[in-house]
């Protein structure tokens, strides 16, 4: 994939980055998010699958124990901290 960008969208960017640092920040936090909740999906997906001992649409004769849908839910993490940081 080649990405070409001239010279003055470059200075563009940079200005919008020094006139509005939040949007930039704001950015990279829903990435990291969006890529988190990826990696942590498929990590359960490996752990059902390997749970069940089968793969996505693989039935066993007589296993009454079946994938039953997905939700989304929504997650705080607590951060603790020491007296000392």
């Amino acid at each position: 994939m080649k990405v070409e960008i001239s010279v003055p969208e470059v200075v563009s960017i940079f200005k919008e980055i020094q006139q509005k640092p939040g949007n930039i920040f704001e950015m990279i936090r829903v990435e990291i998010k969006e890529s988190v909740g990826q990696y942590l999906t498929k990590l359960m997906d490996l752990e059902r699958t390997e749970f069940l001992g089968r793969q996505w649409y693989e039935h066993a004769q007589g296993d009454v124990n079946h994938r039953n849908g997905s939700y989304s839910p929504q997650f705080h993490i607590k951060r603790y901290w020491s007296r000392q940081g």
